[in-house]
């Protein structure tokens, strides 16, 4: 979906600017409002190589990006390959994070790196920029692009680009840190922007250190979206706990716990109240076979009546009674 940047903040370098080809159609009407955004916003700061003219009249997929500062965060969802025609000789320092989500991203020749990057889902590559190089993706892609100031972390890559798997502990918090921005960055002041800009420096540096400060107050919200996103994927997994979870992320479970103190349930009724709605969407779909017993075992509940009185708790009926009511309604 086309949405206006909402800019805040001295020199408009706060605010996301994103397009969708399902809303603006395919080519050029996804593409062009989307680097036209980005070169009156960004483009002083972080200047754009020019893409091939498959990549500018065939596009299909959605772009945002997220800018804090001197700092950005680019996401890429596409159907279609995108790859650059012309680099230009622009002068570049800053840091470069490559997160793969789907498909592959090349880089061709990094000047650091003595040969091609390719960029897989599920890895990362993080390099000092200095010179423009050319990339390509597959025909189907998924990535998270962030940029950051040369000063901030050069010391630490200058000449040794990073790689490794996008399942790290450190990793996944920066990644769940990224997401909360994203879905906030819209309802931040200035002090706010800063203070998430920082965070996500200082989890750059985490993820170059393989470590991250757990203690610190600023990671709290990240930790505990990395753990719901961890449980998400585990839902009907038995082992699936507080301390697994924690082990995972490399964290005591008392540090997971403190993540959770300040919301609204503790992770332990998080994954409870995830597996109900799992178990209640799963109950009352079209031509669901599903019984109360099958779903107490997929979901790891005692037997069919604890099921049915953690579902009451929450849904204030019985799973029959929940079910007649959809019905109805």
């Amino acid at each position: 979906m086309t949405s206006r940047p909402r800019f805040l903040g001295p020199g408009g370098k706060l605010g996301t600017f994103a397009v969708d080809a399902d809303s603006t159609g395919p080519g050029r009407g996804t593409w062009e409002p989307f680097i036209d955004t980005w070169n009156d916003r960004m483009g002083d700061l972080y200047p754009l190589p020019e893409f091939s003219a498959s990549t500018v009249d065939g596009f299909q997929g959605t772009m945002r990006s997220v800018a804090l500062e001197d700092t950005a965060v680019n996401e890429l969802w596409a159907s279609s390959s995108v790859s650059t025609r012309a680099v230009g000789t622009y002068e570049h320092d800053e840091v470069r994070l490559y997160v793969g989500l789907r498909g592959a991203v090349a880089l061709q020749d990094p000047h650091d790196q003595g040969g091609d990057a390719y960029v897989s889902a599920g890895t990362y590559f993080m390099h000092h920029v200095v010179t423009e190089n050319h990339f390509h993706t597959t025909p189907v892609i998924g990535t998270r692009i962030f940029i950051f100031p040369g000063d901030a972390l050069r010391s630490l890559v200058a000449g040794k680009p990073r790689t490794g798997q996008a399942t790290s502990p450190a990793a996944q918090i920066l990644m769940a840190h990224t997401s909360v921005v994203q879905r906030t960055v819209s309802d931040l002041g200035p002090a706010g922007a800063h203070a998430s800009r920082n965070a996500l420096l200082e989890l750059a540096k985490g993820l170059i250190l393989d470590h991250f400060d757990d203690r610190e107050p600023t990671f709290t919200p990240a930790l505990a979206q990395a753990a719901k996103d961890l449980a998400e994927a585990r839902l009907t997994d038995a082992e699936l706990s507080p301390a697994t979870i924690a082990a995972q992320l490399h964290v005591s479970v008392r540090t997971l716990q403190r993540a959770f103190a300040s919301l609204d349930e503790s992770f332990s009724a998080y994954i409870r109240r995830r597996r109900l709605e799992e178990a209640a969407e799963a109950l009352t779909a079209s031509g669901s076979q599903l019984s109360v017993s099958e779903a107490a075992a997929l979901w790891h509940f005692t037997d069919s009546s604890h099921f049915i009185r953690a579902f009451k708790r929450q849904y204030h009926a019985t799973p029959a009674q929940f079910a007649r009511r959809l019905r109805v309604g």
